[in-house]
Parts: structure tokens; C-alpha cells; sequence
């Protein structure tokens, strides 16, 4: 028997051909691999071992069995070892995809969809696809120029459901002008002769300051070229070799510099500024992204706050990590009086900057257009947002709606440094979809993966012109069964092991965010769990390290420092227990003498009494403080969604249906105050979980316009912003709620995360809490 699972396949597909096959039913016990073996089973055991295998080939019966089995004829032994089992990785899966009415409503905006809107809306208004040049005075702009504006959610319900028409579909439009940032709702998008435009949000509310998009950086390379033609070759090929093509004598295979424009959320208020760093791109056989691992220590700062680009002025420039110098005239000056030294920074690719082994791909992928899934159990639709990635939503088990919407939401990445060198990263105001390109199958994904595609206008070039009229379509998502590692349950009695291997469908997307790379997992297990996780990998952030860096830093080798910082990762989770009038329940597990509240404490008169542990259950009712959690390790809670009026039991054992949030993996706390701009500006990096109610225009718990002018924070009526969204404090008792959930990671950077990180993660789950009346995993659907 072959050992591939594709051997293996094709060997049972021609038993199949030739027997007839009498199997178990799901739920009859499977004999014992030790009554099956050589030996003198039971009778009953012989029986159970018999039944699988009438008129059937010895390899099918071990097949059926999973074991190595032993057969004597005569004075020969044959051992036929069959290496299946219920872990085995099956040739075929049992997801299937169809049309979904989520995926008409709730579906992202389609390639074709993205080209006919922008291109309407340009021509109505007189607006560029982006700023291509400076005189160009309005544009669309950022990862969120043309999205889906999701539709009301009680009309959308009436549609999934079946007791409305289908609501219009809408798109909404971001602009910046030479002066402000405007959000416009366009549509219908399916008719777009009758289409209006109308203002979602007015001119002034977003400043100038904060506008989206980082296309403009293009403008900042000019600035730049003159500022190292001004130092010098005296200067810049003396400190750091023939690498700049700028400067005569440059000789690329010595490697070449390049820049990194970072915003800069530390600018003083109504400021934006871009930080400038110098990176070498090493040559071959290192990788262009090695670049990333060679920080070149000439840093600058532009101020581009104005839309005249003849305002825009260079400060701050720092050489050799000595400065700040306010021109490239006052740092020449200082190396002519000898009051600048020279660092020595060399740079030599090669091996230990780039992976020498990867695995091979795959098969052509096998793609589908229809984004509704269906695996036992579970249906769902999926969906790839052009800012935030990946969503779910109309979540059902067996049929019933628990989540309307299970999507990314945002990462921040806060990185240490002086005051000058610190910064924060919101990775959706860069994009976390588009920058990205198709999963790769065998690498990203199994080759027996489903992949669904979105529209992509960025990238995956980050030089790549973002125009939306030549939106084009890519294949960021991937759906695929899974018989994972372990039991569902698992029990011995009787002398005997018994389980239940866990089976699982996934959804995973992959964001690329310049040097980062973030997988998202999203399991549907048959239990009724869906577990998600983020696992982090790529480069780490480094730079040039100066004097004290290693307070800040690991230094990885000589001129390298990996910077200690914070990965965060938000998601909101739109839960439905039995409908839309849902609590937030809260359990505590305390310690509590042995006395006192009603209890008989069965002791004796001067028996020493010892604390134990109690249950303190209690509702939220109202958005706000009490509603927003940080998980103590010295107060375990269990944080649930439940339907106070629905419940599968009676009596005294009346529990609410309901689903809990937990948190599968350690997560810090946030590290800096709430008054640090970094956490002011992405405010739900506090929380590991805030609770609010339900509102169609509380849609993300932060703007995509937190990169720049951090000190002005957006908090008026128009704001994401999950501070904003809990003052309202409105009531949480029987209405629709929703979990934004916060998980952090501090990465401290160690020797092995060179030259790429061995990825790693956090996690939650969404679990039945009293959902059902049993744990599904002990009947599970048969088809499975």
C-alpha cells in the first residue's frame, strides 16, 4: 500500500470498485485496537472486529481500522501496515461553496464594482484616482477611497431572513482636498444611471493634518536626493561606501540605499510629519525585504502638514545617531570643525540576512466566486475588506444565526526608543488586505484548499499607483477542512481509551504590512466553538543602535538593533443569542471564608475552617467602565453574551443560552497610560475585551486616520473610536451587543527572530456557554 494519503486514496477507490463495504455507523462503538490485534479477542470483540471487513480486502479492513494488522496463512506471515487513521489528511473535502444572500448584502465591493464607482465618481466630481502630481488639489485616498458602506443592519436582517426585499447596495468614498478629508455615500451600486452622491462626513471634521493614504511619500524622495547630493560624497561614500546612486562612484553590487518614510504620530498638534529612514538594500543572493535587517544610520524628518509641496521642509536630521541637525548645511559645518565622528556601519548580505531553505508550492489553486460556505454544521459567508481584512458574517450552527459579524478590525505595533525614535503603526490605515498578494498553495495552505478572491488597487507593490479604476482581482483567503491533533473529548475506562478526534473547517487570510506579515486563523470547530487566532511573522523593525539602545533593543549583530515592541490585534464579534435582545453576564471565581451566606458548612464546633472558592455572578448594565475588561490572573472570570429569556434547560437549572469570549492565550496588558497619544489614538489597545451596544455607525473601534497628527485625536460625532462609543452609556440589558476584543503580544526580540521570526500568536474563542443542553463533540453531525 502505497504511503502517500494520494496512494492511499486511489488504492481504497479500486477496492471500492471491486467490494461491496459494510461500515459502522457514526455512532456504533469502534472496536478496541487491542481486541483486534493477534490474540483471542472476546467474542463480542470478534464480532465488532468482523463486521467492518464482510467480503472485503484485508488493506480495507486495516484501513477501517487504523492499525497494523497481522495475518498468518499458512507458515507465512504477511505484515500489511496501513497507515491511516482518524489524523490522516483526507484528499477530498467536505467544505462546499454557494451563492449566499450575506455574501449580496454584506459582501465587500467587487472588482468590477470598485472600477465603474470610482470611475463615475470621478467624472462627476472632477476628482484624481490619487495624487499623482502636486498641483493635484482633490483625490481619492487611502485603503478605504472605495468600500462597501455596510447597510443598515435591521434591514439586512430582514432580508437573510426572508421577511424583506434586498436593501441597496452603497459604497462609500473617501476624499481629501486641499484642505480637508470628506466621506461621501455613493450609490445605488447596482444602477449606478440613478446613483447619488451625499456627505457622510463634512468638510472639517477630519483635518488636513490626518488624511489618509501614504502616496504622497512619493514627493519626499526628491527632498531627500538633494539632502545626500548636498552632504556629499566627502561625507556619505567616506562613513558608508559606494552605495548611493546619487553620488558618483556608485557601485551596486555593494548594495544600494534606499528609504523608509514612517508617519510620525508624535508631531505636535495639527503637524504631519514623516520620518525618513535609511535602509541598504544588500545585493543578490540577499532578498530586496533584507533591506529591513540593514538600517543605514542618516535619519531626517519632513514636515509635509501643507498641500503646496514647496512648503514642505526637511528637520531633525541625524547622522551616525549625533543630532539633531535642523539643515544638511548645520551638519556640514559640524564635520568641518571635526565635532562629527563617523560610525562604523558596514553592510554584507548574504546568508544571514535571508532564509536559505523554503518550502516548494503547490497545485494551481482552486478557486471559487461564491463566498457562502457550508461544513456540517456551520454556514457562513466571507469577505476581504480593503482596509481592516478579513470578515464572516451570518454565522449559523445547525441552521441558527450566533454571529452577524466576525471580523478584523485593526493591529497597532508600538515600538521603545527615545523620544524622537518611538512609534506607533495603525497596520489598517496602511491597508491590511491590499498590500498582500495570493496565497500560495502547499505554502500558505493545503493543496486541497478552496481560495476567495477580493479587489486590490495597492498593491502588492508598495509602489504600485493606487488607482481603483484598475482595481484588479487577487486571492487572499483560503477554506479548508481539518482533522487536527487531538480529541474533541477523550476518556479511559474500563481499561480502554476512548475519543473523539476534533474535525474543523478554517478560514485563514494573510496580511503583508510592509515588514510584517500577520496569518489569520479562523476555526469552526463541530462543537460549536469557533477559535480565533493572529499569529505574527516577517522581519522585525531594526535600526542603527546608538548610545543606551540596549534599553530599548536586542542587539541582533553589529550596526543591527530588533527593537522591543507591543503587536496588538482587535476584532469585533457581533454575537446573536436566540435574536438580538442579549446581556453581558459576568462570572467571578473568588476566594470566600468558610461562613456565612446561607450555606451549610457541615463543620464541627472548633473545626478549623479554610477559604474555598465561590461563583459571583452579575449583568452589566450600561456601557462604559463597567463594561470594559483586563483579565486578572488573581480573578478569573468568564465573560458571556446571553439571551436572559432563552434557555435550554428549566427548573432550578435554568442557565441562559449564551456564547463566552475567552482568551486562549497570554495577553499583556497595555504598557503605556491612558494618556500616551499611542493608546489615545487606537484606545481599545486597553481592553482585552469592552462590551457596547450596538449602533450601524459604530462600525470600527478606530479611524484610519490615527497614522499622523496623533496629538489631535478624532473624537467628535464622526469619530471610530471605541472611548467614544462607551461614553454614550447606553443600556446593555436585553439589546443588541457587541464584543470588540484587544489581545497584546510584546515581542522582545531575540537572536532566532534573524533573519524572519518564528512566527507566534494570540487567540480567543467564541464557546457555547449553556448554548446546548450537551456537548455536541459527543454526537457529532455523520456526515462528518
Amino acid at each position: 500500500v502505497g504511503s502517500s494519503s494520494n496512494q492511499r486514496h486511489l488504492a481504497w477507490r479500486a477496492a471500492r470498485s471491486t467490494a461491496s463495504v459494510v461500515m459502522p455507523a457514526v455512532d456504533e462503538e469502534r472496536p478496541s485496537l487491542v481486541d483486534c490485534q493477534d490474540g483471542s479477542p472476546s467474542r463480542a470483540a470478534s464480532a465488532r472486529c468482523a463486521r467492518p471487513c464482510v467480503v472485503v480486502p484485508l488493506m480495507l479492513c486495516a484501513a477501517a481500522l487504523g492499525s497494523v494488522v497481522t495475518l498468518r496463512l499458512q507458515k507465512a506471515e504477511v505484515v500489511l501496515t496501513v497507515p491511516m487513521s482518524p489524523y490522516h489528511d483526507r484528499l477530498q473535502s467536505s467544505v462546499h461553496f454557494f451563492p449566499s444572500k450575506a455574501s449580496e448584502v454584506l459582501g465587500e465591493l467587487s472588482v468590477k464594482e470598485v472600477q465603474e464607482i470610482s470611475a463615475w465618481f470621478m467624472l462627476q466630481t472632477g476628482a484624481a484616482p490619487f495624487r499623482a502630481f502636486e498641483n493635484v488639489s482633490t483625490w481619492l485616498a487611502g485603503p478605504s477611497a472605495v468600500e462597501l458602506l455596510r447597510p443598515p443592519k435591521a434591514e439586512t436582517l430582514a432580508y437573510l431572513d426572508g421577511k424583506a426585499p434586498k436593501p441597496p447596495r452603497f459604497a462609500r468614498v473617501t476624499v481629501v482636498t486641499n484642505s480637508s478629508v470628506l466621506e461621501f455615500k455613493v450609490g445605488p451600486v447596482d444602477d449606478l444611471s440613478k446613483a447619488k452622491i451625499s456627505e457622510l462626513v463634512p468638510k472639517g471634521a477630519i483635518p488636513y493634518s490626518k488624511r489618509p493614504g501614504f502616496e504622497e511619500t512619493w514627493f519626499i524622495r526628491p527632498i531627500y536626493d538633494a539632502v545626500v547630493t548636498e552632504l556629499g560624497a566627502s561625507l556619505l561614500v567616506k562613513a558608508f561606501g559606494p552605495i548611493w546612486p546619487q553620488l558618483a562612484g556608485y557601485d551596486p553590487s555593494r548594495g544600494t540605499v534606499s528609504i523608509l518614510p514612517r508617519n510620525d504620530p508624535l508631531a505636535p498638534r495639527g503637524t504631519r510629519r514623516v520620518r525618513v529612514k535609511s535602509v541598504v538594500v544588500p545585493p543578490a543572493p540577499s532578498r530586496p525585504d533584507a533591506q529591513w535587517l540593514n538600517p543605514l544610520p542618516l535619519d531626517m524628518e519632513v514636515n509635509i502638514t501643507a498641500w503646496n509641496v514647496s512648503e514642505w521642509s526637511i528637520n531633525h536630521i541625524t547622522f551616525c545617531n549625533q543630532g539633531p541637525f535642523d539643515s544638511p548645511q548645520t551638519l556640514l559645518r559640524a564635520y568641518s570643525r571635526g565635532q562629527l565622528q563617523l560610525c562604523n556601519a558596514t553592510f554584507s548580505g548574504g546568508h544571514w540576512d535571508t532564509p536559505q531553505r523554503e518550502s516548494p508550492k503547490g497545485t494551481l489553486r482552486n478557486e471559487s466566486h461564491h463566498n457562502g460556505v457550508s461544513w456540517g454544521p456551520w454556514t457562513f459567508s466571507v469577505t476581504q475588506r480593503p482596509s481592516t481584512g478579513i470578515a464572516v458574517t451570518d454565522i449559523r450552527f445547525r441552521g441558527e444565526r450566533i454571529v452577524y459579524e466576525l471580523a478584523l478590525m485593526d493591529s497597532q505595533a508600538i515600538y521603545g526608543g527615545a523620544l524622537r525614535d518611538q512609534f506607533m503603526y495603525s497596520d489598517s490605515a496602511y491597508t491590511m488586505s491590499q498590500w498582500s498578494t495570493s496565497l500560495e498553495p502547499g505554502v500558505d495552505c493545503p493543496d486541497k484548499a478552496t481560495y476567495l478572491s477580493a479587489a486590490n488597487w495597492m498593491g502588492p507593490d508598495m509602489s504600485r499607483p493606487p488607482d481603483p479604476r484598475k482595481a484588479h482581482e487577487f486571492w487572499p483567503i483560503c477554506v479548508f477542512d481539518w482533522v487536527e491533533d487531538h480529541e474533541i473529548w477523550r476518556h479511559m475506562d474500563a481499561g480502554r481509551s476512548r475519543g473523539y478526534v476534533r474535525k474543523t473547517v478554517v478560514v485563514r487570510s494573510i496580511a503583508t504590512v510592509g515588514n510584517y506579515d500577520y496569518i489569520m486563523d479562523l476555526k469552526f470547530r463541530e462543537d460549536g466553538e469557533i477559535n480565533v487566532e493572529t499569529r505574527f511573522a516577517g522581519y522585525p523593525e531594526t535600526r542603527f543602535p546608538g548610545k543606551g539602545e540596549e534599553i530599548f533593543s536586542t542587539l541582533v549583530r553589529e550596526g543591527v538593533a530588533g527593537i522591543v515592541h507591543t503587536h496588538s490585534v482587535a476584532w469585533k464579534a457581533d454575537i446573536e443569542v436566540a435574536g438580538q435582545k442579549n446581556a453581558l453576564h459576568v462570572t467571578e471565581v473568588r476566594e470566600h471564608e468558610s461562613s456565612g451566606l446561607g450555606v451549610n458548612w457541615k463543620a464541627d464546633g472548633q473545626e478549623q475552617r479554610f477559604p474555598t472558592k465561590i461563583l459571583q455572578h452579575h449583568y452589566v448594565e450600561r456601557e462604559g467602565a463597567n463594561s470594559t475588561f483586563v483579565a486578572d490572573t488573581r480573578v478569573p472570570k468568564a465573560w458571556a453574551i446571553v439571551n436572559r429569556n432563552s434557555s435550554v434547560t428549566s427548573g432550578a437549572w435554568k442557565n441562559p443560552r449564551g456564547y463566552r469570549i475567552e482568551l486562549l492565550s497570554f495577553s499583556t496588558a497595555q504598557v503605556h497610560s491612558p494618556e500616551h497619544p499611542f493608546v489615545k489614538a487606537m484606545p481599545w489597545t486597553k481592553y482585552h475585551l469592552a462590551v457596547t451596544k450596538y449602533q450601524d455607525n459604530e462600525y470600527r473601534p478606530s479611524s484610519p486616520y490615527v497614522n499622523f497628527d496623533g496629538l489631535q485625536p478624532l473624537s467628535g460625532p464622526y469619530a471610530q473610536d471605541l472611548d467614544v462609543f462607551l461614553s454614550n452609556n447606553e443600556s446593555l440589558m436585553d439589546e443588541d451587543l457587541v464584543a470588540w476584543i484587544g489581545l497584546n503580544k510584546e515581542h522582545i526580540v531575540r537572536q532566532e527572530d534573524i533573519p524572519l521570526v518564528s512566527n507566534f500568536g494570540v487567540s480567543f474563542s467564541l464557546q457555547p456557554w449553556n448554548f446546548f443542553d450537551l456537548n455536541t463533540g459527543s454526537n457529532p453531525p455523520s456526515e462528518l
